[in-house]
């Protein structure tokens, strides 16, 4: 893609994060890069067998038992659930960047990404993929870390030209983009 020096200088956002924003934006990311989740295949299997036991171990009271080993596994999978809610509740409010004014920075070298407290700098290989969903444009790193620059930031001209620097500099060319701007 040829474009004349102008095209070239740095897009630079400030992020005023609004509530609840930032989590919503690590989790996509996240979700850009990590494999699905096979919970609820364990989980299935676990039914089975607990059905497959209660039938084989105790075939006077089969359902009884069925309904109370299936009971057991639910209730399991629900207070690890909760549990693993609250403690993530507990480490979002004590995150010092959720709710901080922090600056992405894209270049033809990278991405710089800093707060009050970090400063980081990413060549543009580090990334395995920049996509979008609709409300960020993700910039996800193998590990499931990255950054995000929400749309709402995003006027026309700049949301171009965002895109243009995306396809000419991400490692994998935009291929992750929706073909239309999403809205």
């Amino acid at each position: 893609m040829a474009t004349d020096i102008l095209d070239r200088r740095p897009l630079r956002f400030q992020i005023d994060p609004q509530p609840g924003e930032s989590i919503r934006a690590c989790t996509a990311i996240a979700h850009a890069v990590l494999p699905p989740t096979r919970g609820n295949v364990i989980v299935l299997g676990l039914y089975v067998a607990v059905g497959a036991a209660s039938f084989v171990f105790t075939p006077a009271t089969t359902f009884a038992t069925l309904v109370i080993g299936l009971g057991a596994v639910l209730g399991t999978a629900f207070a690890l659930q909760f549990e693993g809610r609250l403690r993530l509740r507990r480490l979002q409010a004590s995150d010092p960047h959720a709710q901080e004014t922090h600056f992405v920075e894209l270049t033809q070298e990278g991405l710089h990404a800093w707060c009050a407290h970090v400063d980081a700098r990413y060549p543009w290989r580090d990334f395995s993929k920049v996509t979008e969903n609709g409300e960020f444009y993700l910039f996800a790193r193998p590990n499931g870390s990255g950054s995000a620059i929400p749309k709402r930031l995003l006027d026309p001209t700049t949301e171009a030209a965002l895109r243009e620097r995306i396809l000419e500099w991400s490692p994998d060319l935009g291929s992750g983009l929706a073909r239309e701007v999403l809205g």
